[in-house]
């Protein structure tokens, strides 16, 4: 019996089946990716923030105050975000990122990230922070509706933002252009 062989004289069986095996083996690469990439993208836009928001003098407190991201709760983006800001400054201060609840002082964070299984308490976090300068960032749906200042959503696969520029400004913080012009704008409850 006759076997065909591809030009480096393989059989062709064995190719396909080398095949079949490749494309599996991308197929669940692909799909861890898709986790992996989510939290990783989030953690990246979080650094990036901290590079188009102005901050009042006193949110500092002193020149050489780091810049503090808390989270509020546990999640898998603390690790990530841990792993993305490593080695960088913002604005020449060193960031810290803290593991924070509502009873440790949240307002001495310069942002704080609110992840989905923690949004029941953004009511609280809210009233807690008060006008204080803090950059509240969630993932889940109609974060920046309800009041939080950045919030994270799907579209078409891709991790997008929108922003409620009203709370920001009620916390005296000013995020610049270039970030509004990414993001998708909302108006959000009134707070205060």
């Amino acid at each position: 019996m006759a076997v065909l062989s591809d030009s480096a004289g393989r059989p062709l069986q064995w190719r396909s089946v080398v095949t079949v095996v490749l494309v599996l083996t991308l197929c669940q690469t692909s799909l861890h990716a898709q986790t992996y990439n989510e939290t990783h993208v989030k953690a990246a836009f979080l650094y990036h923030f901290t590079d188009y928001v102005q901050y009042p003098d006193s949110a500092f407190e002193t020149a050489s105050s780091p810049y503090v991201i808390g989270i509020l709760g546990k999640t898998a983006i603390t690790a990530a975000l841990q792993e993305a800001i490593r080695g960088k400054k913002v604005r020449g201060r060193p960031i810290v990122v803290r593991q924070v609840n509502l009873e440790q002082e949240m307002r001495r964070c310069h942002m704080l990230f609110v992840p989905d299984p923690e949004a029941r308490q953004l009511p609280e976090v809210l009233e807690v922070l008060g006008d204080a300068p803090v950059l509240t960032v969630g993932e889940s749906t109609g974060f920046a509706v309800r009041g939080g200042m950045i919030g994270f959503f799907i579209e078409q696969n891709r991790v997008r933002f929108e922003v409620n520029v009203d709370a920001a400004r009620r916390a005296n913080l000013n995020i610049s252009a270039k970030l509004l012009s990414l993001a998708r704008l909302v108006k959000g409850e009134r707070k205060g």
